[in-house]
């Protein structure tokens, strides 16, 4: 069966978005990354801790896509973790590890031509510049001079927060749950509690990661944090209970 792979980097331009960030979206959604070469690749099998020293490396010869075939061959849970990590750091590493049929070959790449994703995880990444999606009525960004104090009652009345209105924008354009969460995450470790963010949906504000469960709790303010437990709390619980509450809200306004 023909499966057609395109590449990473240039899907990743086309919407805004960093090569980690594709890599992110398709981990947490259980998805492979892969590699495909244009010619036949050498590689040399790894046989990991039950090589000896004193071992010869073992060539073995990767094909190619040259007829366009589709011919791509996913890298290992090891590489894909030291592929994150490079990436993470601006680098790009020199081998990575592939399966192919049962044997794991170590061979060397040229990630912005060798890196690619299949066509049919692209429902896992934001959609392309210029995409324009069939407007619907969202709750509105607060105008600039006023957002303060508009947000001020909006999270004081107990009414909307500021991530209900995120949500209601990554949903708009077809964001997933997991993927929008990890951005939230980001978007709080780049705030930092000092710098203030531009909340897609929402506005200005200022986001950070919780000191004991950076994973799980975020915390929001409105003006610069003062102290480690300062702001309000979002939890991931309360983030999947809003988002499926929003989905709930659109099924009800189209009834």
């Amino acid at each position: 069966m023909y499966i057609e792979y395109n590449n990473l980097y240039k899907e990743a331009e086309s919407r805004g978005i960093t090569p980690l960030d594709i890599l992110e979206a398709l981990h947490v959604n259980g998805r492979k990354i892969y590699l495909c070469f244009a010619e036949d690749q050498l590689g040399t099998m790894d046989f990991g801790n039950s090589a000896q020293e004193d071992d010869e490396p073992y060539e073995f010869q990767i094909h190619g896509d040259m007829l366009g075939e589709g011919i791509a061959y996913p890298i290992t849970p090891e590489s894909r973790v030291e592929l994150a990590n490079a990436l993470g750091k601006g680098n790009e590493p020199e081998e990575l590890k592939v399966v192919e049929g049962i044997y794991t070959i170590k061979v060397k790449v040229d990630l912005p031509s060798n890196l690619v994703i299949n066509y049919n995880d692209f429902q896992f990444l934001p959609p392309p510049f210029g995409y324009k999606p069939t407007p619907v009525t969202v709750y509105p960004t607060p105008p600039e001079k006023n957002y303060f104090k508009n947000s001020e009652k909006e999270t004081t009345s107990g009414k909307r927060k500021p991530h209900t209105f995120y949500i209601a924008t990554e949903k708009k354009v077809g964001i997933k749950r997991g993927v929008s969460w990890n951005k939230l995450k980001r978007l709080a470790s780049e705030s930092k509690g000092e710098k203030q963010i531009d909340l897609p949906g929402f506005g200005k504000i200022y986001l950070k990661r919780d000191r004991e469960k950076p994973e799980t709790v975020l915390r929001y303010k409105h003006t610069e944090f003062e102290r480690p437990d300062d702001g309000n709390q979002i939890t991931k619980g309360a983030f999947d209970m809003a988002w499926t509450s929003e989905k709930q809200s659109k099924k009800k306004g189209n009834m």
